[in-house]
């Protein structure tokens, strides 16, 4: 299952019926399954999880200017490196709490920072989260398993950026970055 897209390459486009079905469905698994709650304000820490993992494929193509030539859900994953300095490193796809999640790693200095898009109506902050101090859309700043993280919403869906060593005002910019 590959969410991650290449420009241009776009799925085909799905009916409300289908989405409503899905979204019912959901929310009916959830009540008879006694999903809560809490069970949604992890979800972000769990997407978390899933960025420490190694990427599952080399990294998406990129413009001659370096920006990745990637895409998912209708997001397309930003370019870190003229302002930033981060490069794209590799991918990986996951399905965390029932959602797609879509991952780019990116790297600079042997420090590595992951920058994941998740399908599906924005997040609910972790517990403890605190809200960052910058004007801008509202976003969510948290610790989980040794490592910092932003979440926030980008194109109608959530993006959660994260990094082991690094400083938490370039997790910021990353996950302002668009």
């Amino acid at each position: 299952m590959t969410t991650v897209r290449e420009a241009g390459d776009e799925p085909p486009p799905r009916g409300l019926g289908a989405g409503l079905g899905v979204t019912v469905l959901a929310i009916g698994m959830a009540v008879a399954f006694g999903a809560g709650a809490e069970s949604a304000v992890e979800t972000a820490v769990r997407v978390v999880d899933a960025q420490s993992q190694v990427p599952t494929a080399g990294a998406p193509r990129s413009t001659p200017g370096g920006r990745p030539l990637a895409r998912a859900f209708g997001v397309t994953f930003p370019d870190l490196a003229p302002r930033l300095g981060w490069r794209p490193t590799g991918r990986r796809d996951d399905v965390v709490d029932g959602r797609r999640v879509a991952t780019v790693q990116y790297g600079r200095a042997g420090r590595r920072l992951a920058y994941s898009i998740v399908d599906g109506p924005p997040l609910l902050p972790p517990p403890g989260a605190a809200p960052v101090p910058v004007r801008g859309p509202r976003a969510y700043q948290f610790e989980t398993g040794g490592r910092v993280a932003v979440l926030a919403a980008r194109g109608g869906h959530s993006v959660v950026v994260s990094g082991t060593g690094v400083p938490r005002v370039a997790i910021v910019r990353a996950a302002r970055a668009g």
